[in-house]
């Protein structure tokens, strides 16, 4: 596995090293830690999750979505970091 340094270089090795179920299974994980993270705690996200934990044997898709799933918090936290400087400037 690579050290990633955008998310775009990650994506394009998730695309070309593994199939669309194993994508799906790599997606669910970063769902289950966004929905985590938000606070929203969905049911089908854990279950989901913890499905996809039993299936990835080696760890490896989790690691990815782990990795995915940070990016997408940074991305998420600059947005709303944005929304709060255009909220001051008013």
């Amino acid at each position: 596995m690579n050290d990633f340094q955008a998310y775009g270089q990650w994506l394009n090795y998730i695309r070309s090293n593994y199939d669309e179920e194993q994508q799906i299974s790599i997606e669910n994980f970063i769902a289950y830690y966004i929905n985590d993270y938000r606070g929203f705690g969905k049911h089908n996200c854990k279950v989901t999750y913890y499905d996809g934990v039993k299936r990835d044997t080696t760890g490896e898709l989790h690691k990815l979505g782990v990795i995915g799933f940070e990016f997408e918090k940074k991305i998420h936290d600059e947005r709303e970091y944005k929304k709060s400087l255009k909220k001051c400037k008013k």
